[in-house]
């Protein structure tokens, strides 16, 4: 289901936001507010930052619970498309058939810092000369601050081939660890940017206490450089939510299973 001027007509390449509402750690956390804005606005404002890309998609599920978030959509001035809750390689698929897109950019709806240069970049990289890539992944990146590409050539062969019906968690492995695609991985080209272990995704509410700190400390528009540099010179900020990388990868790996 998309918003209802979908049209065929194929354009190079758009930004896809996975949300939902019904997360069980952080509960509606696309609609908890930073400086009276929606989290998903926030990162909705920054993903229009980016240079090189076409259209914004929200791709959300077919829960009802996710009904507000047509609002928020549509309020934004951006697309929507819903579609299957577990499976969302299949949401993708659909969404880029219903907007006629080539290539996506994976932006999650956690990652409200995530870098325009470094959607820029990806964007370029899957629109380069033959063999462009089928899945960019970002390494050494702060946690939540880099997208993945995908060519949607390759997602419909994954869609064709995989035999799993639930995708949501770990999602890049059916790129990654069949063999069948060409991967490439990027990394931030300022060191100041590299293996700095912050974790700038939401999925706990001491991720949110973190983020309203930042927004309470730098003045939009900000980089992804002046956040570092904040979290370097505050190293109390960074105590906020110390640790919780790990707990996320433990219920991750569960989850991927």
């Amino acid at each position: 289901m998309a918003n209802s001027d979908a049209t065929a007509t194929t354009t190079t390449t758009a930004v896809f936001i996975p949300v939902r509402l019904s997360s069980t750690r952080l509960p509606f956390k696309a609609l908890r507010k930073i400086q009276g804005k929606p989290c998903i606005q926030h990162l909705v404002e920054r993903v229009r930052r980016s240079q090189k890309i076409g259209p914004v998609v929200l791709c959300t599920t077919l829960n009802p619970a996710d009904d507000e978030l047509m609002d928020v959509a549509d309020k934004l001035g951006i697309k929507y498309f819903r579609g299957s809750e577990v499976d969302i390689l299949e949401r993708y698929r659909q969404a880029a058939r219903a907007f006629g897109i080539r290539n996506i950019v994976n932006v999650d709806g956690d990652d409200i810092f995530c870098e325009p240069a470094f959607i820029d970049a990806t964007s370029a990289a899957l629109n380069s000369g033959e063999p462009a890539p089928d899945c960019i992944l970002w390494k050494d990146a702060p946690l939540g601050s880099s997208p993945v590409g995908i060519k949607v050539e390759a997602l419909e062969k994954v869609c064709s081939l995989k035999d799993a019906s639930n995708t949501e968690t770990g999602w890049p492995r059916f790129f990654t660890e069949t063999g069948l695609f060409r991967v490439v991985y990027m990394r931030p080209d300022d060191p100041e940017l590299r293996n700095t272990g912050i974790r700038l995704t939401l999925d706990y509410e001491d991720d949110l206490l973190l983020f309203e700190k930042i927004y309470d400390n730098l003045q939009e528009p900000f980089s992804l450089k002046d956040i570092v540099r904040l979290l370097r010179s505050k190293p109390e900020l960074l105590k906020l939510n110390e640790g919780l990388s790990d707990i996320y990868m433990q219920n991750f790996n569960r989850k991927a299973i």
